[in-house]
């Protein structure tokens, strides 16, 4: 998970002008951890936080790798993060810039822009506010005027329903709720945890190590002081879980780690003491605002008539063939015509039910008094007579890929021809 994680990515962030970074404001250097950290400098380039960790099932909003975040702590800043990106404009201005700009035409720094905004019309789901400006040259060098201008947004993001994230043993989960702090249970010495996950995700994957480091976490954080998680350092006579579970005991804590805790709902005392620790957990590039996608009505595709694809264009999801089977086995046809026909390419078109063969509209007009009418010239007379025959026609509802194959066979030689009940 390390490679998915957001943390600090340089220390010249400052000078650098990305099309789109990952930063974590609000890192923190892990509780536990190896004499290497220090050696490399990695405080310097923090991507987690150290959180209070509680392993329980509480409320059915932690189930699977759901995990349930305390609402206080992400008010706090708990794994806050930003997005910068760069745009680039050419040099100009007209009367209606002049809110978001300065005296000299340039988009204010700290000033926040909204998608459609003139200043350089950024285009973002989300606002931003603008960090940096900078004024490019032109390739004549001195000689000429500057040309563009680079500017640098950062679009905060704080953790939000549906954002992941990992411990450092690849226990990963999604956040399911932000729960308020006074729902949230507690201990005896009032410590609310920042994350409650469930017991569940532990005895088949075996993360061990997890469990340790909450004990040396918690240890650490009572004494003041960073463990040391080099690995082979304990044995079966002398395990981490005797050595860390010391320290509690001499801090006045349980020995393995556990605390009676109390429901935040009802205030009673929960029938079994929870296991709970401080583990370092990182923030992971995957969020629910980069990858949410609806659709309502928009933009099809102008060969087939149906939704166009891809999140940035505004497309549809596609109903392929294994939802279709998944339908047709739960029975459900109005779904089906819904979703394969009514929102995808309903289209209305004239046949004729004597050849059956679709028709391409050209309306006839004989006079004001009869109207017009759709004709089929396949079955006219074909002797000149104006108005005679092909005149038994009808509006049918298909899909337009229908037409479309219809075409495609007609090109080859092929006719269909369809039989259309009154």
């Amino acid at each position: 998970m390390g490679k998915q994680a957001m943390g600090t990515p340089g220390t010249a962030l400052r000078y650098r002008s990305d099309n789109k970074i990952y930063r974590l404001q609000t890192g923190q250097t892990p509780i536990v951890r190896s004499p290497l950290y220090s050696e490399y400098g990695l405080d310097n380039f923090p991507n987690g936080m150290n959180a209070v960790v509680a392993v329980i099932s509480y409320t059915g909003y932690d189930m699977d790798d759901a995990m349930i975040l305390n609402k206080s702590a992400h008010e706090r800043g708990f794994e806050t993060k930003f997005i910068f990106g760069k745009a680039y404009q050419r040099i100009g201005i007209r009367q209606d810039w002049l809110r978001i700009v300065d005296m000299d035409g340039l988009p204010t720094i700290g000033q926040l822009v909204r998608d459609g905004d003139a200043v350089f019309i950024y285009r973002g789901s989300e606002d931003a506010y603008i960090d940096e400006v900078r004024l490019l040259g032109s390739e004549g060098g001195d000689s000429k005027p500057m040309q563009e201008i680079s500017i640098k947004y950062r679009i905060p993001r704080p953790p939000n329903i549906g954002d992941k994230f990992s411990s450092r043993h690849g226990q990963k989960g999604v956040c399911s709720q932000k729960w308020p702090s006074i729902d949230m249970p507690f201990t005896e010495s009032g410590m609310q945890p920042d994350i409650i996950i469930n017991p569940h995700a532990f005895p088949s994957r075996m993360t061990i190590g997890m469990f340790v480091e909450s004990l040396a976490g918690k240890s650490g954080a009572l004494h003041g002081i960073a463990q040391d998680s080099t690995p082979f350092r304990f044995d079966e006579e002398n395990t981490a879980a005797d050595y860390f579970g010391h320290q509690l005991k001499v801090a006045g804590y349980n020995y393995h780690g556990n605390e009676p805790m109390y429901s935040g709902i009802t205030g009673e005392e929960l029938h079994a003491d929870i296991y709970i620790g401080v583990v370092y957990y990182q923030r992971l590039r995957h969020m629910v605002n980069d990858k949410y996608q609806v659709r309502t009505t928009g933009k099809i595709s102008e060969l087939t008539h149906q939704p166009i694809k891809g999140r940035k264009k505004g497309g549809g999801i596609r109903v392929g063939e294994m939802e279709r089977d998944s339908l047709l086995a739960h029975g459900g046809a109005f779904l089906l015509q819904d979703r394969l026909f009514n929102c995808s390419d309903y289209t209305q078109t004239w046949v004729c039910r004597a050849c059956g063969s679709f028709l391409s509209t050209m309306p006839s007009v004989r006079g004001s008094s009869f109207g017009s009418m759709v004709r089929c010239r396949r079955c006219a007379d074909g002797l000149g007579g104006r108005f005679v025959g092909g005149k038994d026609t009808t509006v049918v509802a298909v899909p337009y890929v229908l037409k479309y194959l219809d075409v495609e066979l007609s090109a080859m030689g092929i006719a269909m021809k369809f039989n259309i009940s009154p």
